[in-house]
């Protein structure tokens, strides 16, 4: 089958396309017909070498496709149906692999589809949505009568954890931009948007839920403006610097920090997992998440799609069409 392949981390000149032979799934693990891959900037941090995996690989970690075959002790899959994957449950040992003709996912990181599925709109949605609705759900426990503030709100996570803070409810979300937005559009779920220098607007004690995958200096000062029991959920590092934030603050503050690498524990979670899957897709179809449409290339773009993100310069979500 045809691949994407990254032989040795590198620039974006190290995606190569070869022929490598299909997979069979193991026990509890079930083969794809691939026909979309998201990209995320994740996977350019992989290619790269920011993260250390066993080379060779194929990027790629969030697929819809149709079931090809199930393996071993797999229940609720049949060969042709619809379905949606998560392929970074890196806790059973390395996966991806999205940006193949076929792919490899445990059966407790994809759900089914019906047949009429936007197959492009969901995969555009997969990772980030998840990570989001287990960030606010299960760890923030988020609820009517929070405030919630979004670091980083103009990148894909940040802006689909402010659709689903929107939706599954807060009293208000508040994006924090790392640059002065566009005009607000029919979709945007924030009750105000604001520069990094906007934090200095807001009163101590005001928010109740920061959702921040940039940490550094901006989670700190996102941290200071938290309401006693207030929630600080880390998803990423995005600025590169660590999140400085102490015991004593949390103690003296009443105020608790939290965090989710969903790559490192959905081998643990199966279940919870599973559940914020079949949600974010079922919030996909209904069109109540309201993500906007994803920019669709071919395979043989992975290239510019990564350069593209790199520079800052890509669309809100790219799907690639794998066949």
């Amino acid at each position: 089958m045809r691949a994407v392949v990254v032989k040795a981390p590198g620039p974006v000149e190290a995606l190569e396309f070869a022929e490598v032979p299909e997979p069979s799934p193991g026990a509890g693990e079930l083969t794809i017909d691939v026909a979309y891959a998201g990209v995320g900037f994740v996977d350019t941090l992989f290619r790269s070498g920011a993260f250390d995996v066993p080379t060779p690989f194929t990027p790629g970690i969030e697929v819809t496709g149709h079931v090809r075959e199930v393996g071993p002790g797999v229940a609720g899959f049949v060969p042709g149906q619809p379905v949606a994957a998560l392929l970074n449950d890196f806790g059973r040992g390395m996966r991806a692999g999205g940006y193949a003709e076929v792919a490899v996912a445990h059966s407790a990181m994809a759900v089914g589809l019906p047949d009429d599925t936007d197959l492009a709109h969901v995969a555009a949605a997969l990772v980030n949505g998840v990570t989001a609705w287990m960030a606010l759900h299960d760890l923030a426990r988020i609820g009517v009568h929070d405030n919630v503030l979004v670091l980083g709100a103009s990148g894909g996570l940040g802006s689909v954890a402010g659709r689903i803070a929107a939706v599954h409810p807060a009293r208000t979300v508040t994006g924090v931009f790392g640059r002065t937005p566009d005009g607000p559009s029919a979709t945007d779920p924030w009750t105000r948007t604001l520069g990094t220098d906007g934090l200095d607007g807001i009163a101590p004690g005001e928010v109740d839920v920061v959702v921040d995958p940039v940490g550094g200096e901006l989670s700190r000062r996102a941290y200071q403006l938290l309401a006693p029991f207030g929630r600080l959920v880390v998803l990423g590092n995005a600025s590169g610097q660590e999140h400085p934030v102490t015991t004593d603050s949390a103690w003296l503050g009443t105020r608790q920090l939290l965090g989710l690498s969903l790559g490192g524990v959905a081998h643990l979670v199966p279940d919870r997992v599973t559940a914020a899957l079949s949600a974010v897709v079922a919030l996909v179809r209904r069109d109540v998440l309201r993500e906007p449409a994803p920019a669709v290339l071919p395979l043989d773009r992975v290239a510019d799609v990564h350069r593209a993100l790199e520079q800052r310069e890509a669309p809100a979500k790219t799907v690639l069409a794998v066949r």
